[in-house]
């Protein structure tokens, strides 16, 4: 897992939540159930870290032995979580990071239990010793990065303020919990001891989609309770809108390995109308590192070999019962929070955790992470 300032090195916190260790008798773990619940209990983890915290779960779960059987377990669970949830991209961007950071660490030549552990003090110590100290700091450290992951989006709101010029109007939709930070962040005074950061002055227009309302609605009465004066329009409102906009941020609930972006459906059309209009308005997406994974999408339909059992049942050229006259078969219930893939072409930059990045150098950090 990166740090903020590189995107090869790792941190050594991993996230934790009420994991104990348990023996072989113990209730069989359910991954799929336990992302859920974690994702309930709390509103502002996103799906990558739940799975995260998931498989840290079940590591305290289970106590393995060796190093294999660990990442053999592990990726044998984020598989069993990726065919349990009806879109599995963002968390399986979750399962890699952390499955790749797990065999990091238990290969370190200086951590317990690693390559090289017995050419330090503990050249005596038992094998399953040395390995179950790593595995005890895995579960032990956790919670800090969890916290650091949180505070993601207090530093995307830095590293995005100077993007922001005073008078500016801002176009943004999809209850993003980021670009909600992001915007309010803006408007507020910011005192560096050696300087003052007046709060920028800025509109926003919010492209409201009915099935976000709820988001969407909580973003908006954050900002007008600082001052920021916002314009609420439908989605089908948005071309005739462009002409007053200046630039467009949105979030994203993966960030692809080419440098593009998954978010909620309607977000490709806003980029084709930001990229059409004259002037041209520049796109940016709001995104914190963890959601960077290998999915590598070859269109809207297919999202390539890394996806699995993901069909958002959109298009449905069957007729209904009434038009047909007759009982007609169960037809698959379209996904709940649809999704699109705006491709790198379409955007400006990535506001991210650690510095903002165009869609070249995302996919430089997708390679150096996942390597």
């Amino acid at each position: 897992m990166a740090n903020d300032g590189d995107a090869g090195s790792a941190t050594s916190d991993l996230p934790l939540r009420g994991v104990t260790s348990s023996n072989s008798n113990a209730e069989p773990f359910d991954i799929v159930a336990t992302y859920y619940r974690l994702l309930a209990e709390d509103s502002d983890l996103t799906m990558p870290m739940a799975a995260i915290e998931a498989l840290i779960e079940f590591l305290g779960h289970n106590q393995v032995k060796t190093v294999f059987e660990t990442i053999d377990l592990v990726k044998m669970q984020s598989t069993k979580l990726q065919l349990g949830v009806p879109n599995p991209i963002a968390l399986s961007h979750g399962t890699d990071l952390f499955q790749q950071y797990l065999i990091m660490q238990l290969k370190q030549p200086n951590a317990p239990g690693g390559a090289a552990a017995a050419k330090d003090d503990n050249i005596n110590k038992d094998p399953d010793a040395r390995f179950e100290e790593t595995r005890q700091s895995l579960l032990r450290n956790g919670r800090l990065f969890a916290a650091r992951a949180k505070n993601g989006r207090e530093r995307i709101a830095v590293n995005a303020r100077r993007y922001i010029e005073d008078g500016a109007t801002i176009l943004t939709l999809g209850g993003s919990r980021v670009v909600g930070t992001l915007l309010g962040r803006a408007a507020e005074k910011h005192d560096f001891g050696h300087f003052i950061d007046e709060p920028i002055r800025f509109r926003v227009i919010y492209a409201m989609d009915p099935a976000l309302e709820v988001e969407s609605n909580k973003v908006v009465a954050a900002l007008r309770a600082k001052g920021v004066s916002v314009a609420t329009i439908p989605l089908s409102a948005v071309a005739f809108a462009m002409q007053k906009v200046d630039m467009v941020v949105v979030g994203a609930e993966a960030v692809t390995a080419n440098g593009g972006a998954i978010s909620r459906l309607g977000t490709l059309q806003v980029a084709q109308l930001a990229k059409a209009a004259r002037p041209q308005k520049p796109f940016y997406v709001a995104a914190e590192q963890h959601k960077f994974g290998k999915t590598l999408p070859l269109n809207q339909f297919d999202f390539g070999q890394f996806v699995r059992n993901f069909d958002q049942q959109l298009l449905d050229f069957h007729a209904s019962k009434k038009e047909e006259g007759a009982e007609a078969k169960p037809r698959p219930k379209p996904l709940e929070s649809p999704v699109d893939y705006t491709a790198p072409d379409y955007i400006d930059a990535f506001f991210s955790d650690h510095k903002v990045l165009t869609p070249i150098e995302v996919a430089k950090e997708v390679i150096d992470m996942l390597m």
